[in-house]
């Protein structure tokens, strides 16, 4: 009976001759082998056994040696080198959590399997620096994520509040030109006889008009487009495709009626915005307010 240490360094046997014959016609036993020999307890090299020198095969072991893997920590890196790899990727390429979050996943399990199965799994190494990477990379992304939303968000709010003082400076122009037709007059002063809205003039609680569409719709020459009716930064209503279909859905803007309101009288407010605060007046121009829970369009 006989003995051998492995590639690993490990001890196998008790096994026969003819088993360490099979070993050696399968490449697994070399001629620098060390074999004990149970009889006389001395360690030898394979080569230096007359009963196993002669049927030793002249090759070079192959991954699959006693003890499985080499010393030098396994042949199974594919895992934990695919994790560095991306790794890097993500944190040197800009692939940010594309490679970040696969590399921590398998920079995990790669080097779980190192630390259970040292002799089966290897590259511990390159798994830790996949691991570490991928953290890198998806830290880093987080921040700036976290440093451009709010600019991001800032700057849609501009172009948001601009689009809507344009929206409203199209809706005043529009109504001091029909008035230029109705003797300065805007269509809720004037009889539907006379192509306005006068009978369906009524005043909320709020201060502003319960039928904004409907007065709105008397604008449909002059105003050409429906979607101008909606705030670009209200997400309760929808712009309408055309004035003939315009319902209180389609109207961000709170409109105010009233006999005082004309084309003479510029300074009083005729229609506000209740995203941003903007107050449309009379003359057609549109300042910016900052709007409480409630609002008086009489003034401030």
């Amino acid at each position: 009976m006989y003995k051998i240490v492995g590639a690993d360094g490990k001890e196998y046997g008790p096994v026969t001759l003819e088993q360490l014959q099979q070993w050696a016609g399968q490449g697994r036993l070399s001629a620098t082998t060390q074999v004990q020999n149970a009889a006389t307890g001395e360690w030898r090299a394979a080569a230096d056994c007359p009963e196993i020198s002669g049927f030793l095969a002249v090759r070079v072991p192959t991954p699959g040696a006693i003890g499985a893997l080499p010393a030098t920590g396994g042949e199974k890196k594919g895992l934990a080198i695919t994790s560095f790899v991306l790794g890097l990727g993500s944190f040197v390429f800009c692939l940010s959590v594309l490679g970040g979050i696969p590399a921590i996943i398998l920079g995990h399990i790669a080097h779980a399997r190192a630390r259970r199965s040292p002799a089966e799994y290897g590259g511990a190494g390159f798994a830790v620096a996949g691991l570490v990477l991928g953290y890198l990379s998806v830290v880093l992304t987080a921040l700036a994520v976290a440093l451009v939303l709010p600019a991001v968000g800032q700057a849609k709010t501009a172009v948001e509040t601009v689009a809507c003082a344009n929206n409203m400076k199209q809706i005043g122009l529009a109504f001091r030109v029909w008035a230029t037709d109705h003797n300065d007059q805007f269509p809720f002063n004037v009889s539907t006889n006379g192509g306005g809205t006068l009978e369906a003039c009524s005043l909320g609680s709020d201060g502003f008009d319960k039928h904004a569409a409907t007065h709105f719709m008397a604008l449909s020459n002059e105003l050409s487009l429906a979607r101008v009716l909606v705030c670009p930064g209200d997400s309760t209503k929808r712009a309408a495709q055309n004035f003939r279909n315009l319902q209180p859905a389609n109207v961000s803007y709170h409109l105010a009626t009233g006999p005082n309101l004309n084309a003479t009288n510029t300074t009083e407010v005729l229609a506000v915005c209740p995203i941003h605060g903007h107050v449309l007046h009379c003359d057609g121009s549109v300042e910016q307010k900052r709007l409480g829970k409630a609002f008086n369009w009489k003034g401030d």
